[in-house]
């Protein structure tokens, strides 16, 4: 009977100590969440206000803005000199690819891309930045965000796609308004 008392008291106990620290938990995340989201409006804010310098390069059928401190990557890995393809790249991950494609290539690939990256995809309407009017999507968390569009300027497809980076950042304004197609 002795230990019939001592388990229950036990798992009193222990059920104490668990609603004690979830509640806890509770009130420390929705705190954290509080002032992340302060810090992440801050930051949001700050980026918003954020001038991207640097130059502009041609490649190929591309003139683009490079930021400071980017590289422009001419071609891709399979063929170098191919001037339908190149990449503004700020790191591995975080990039725009910017290619001039066929309409059934372009297709296939946008296609493809919007089947691959699902995760919180939304559409993005139609939209008009620097002298090209957007189509595509956009998807990921804070992680892994990015997003996949195409166009048609003087005639020619391009389909830009970004890690790295949300649609509204002020890169993709940057990069997105510059581009210019030959």
């Amino acid at each position: 009977m002795k230990n019939s008392i001592m388990a229950k008291a036990a798992s009193i106990i222990l059920a104490s100590s668990l609603m004690l620290g979830m509640t806890a938990c509770g009130d420390s995340s929705s705190k954290s969440e509080d002032t992340g989201a302060a810090s992440s409006a801050a930051a949001s804010s700050a980026s918003e206000d954020k001038e991207i310098t640097g130059k502009t390069e041609t490649w190929g059928v591309f003139t683009v803005l490079v930021p400071d401190g980017w590289t422009l990557r001419k071609g891709d890995a399979l063929d170098e000199n191919d001037q339908t393809v190149c990449s503004v790249k700020k790191s591995d991950f975080s990039y725009f690819d910017l290619k001039s494609e066929k309409d059934d290539v372009m297709k296939q690939k946008y296609d493809y891309n919007k089947k691959t990256y699902t995760q919180d995809q939304k559409d993005l309407p139609a939209t008009k930045v620097g002298d090209i009017e957007w189509n595509g999507f956009e998807y990921g968390g804070d992680f892994n965000k990015g997003f996949e569009l195409y166009a048609t300027v003087n005639g020619k497809n391009i389909r830009v796609s970004s890690c790295g980076f949300k649609f509204d950042s002020p890169e993709a304004k940057a990069i997105l308004g510059s581009i210019k197609l030959g």
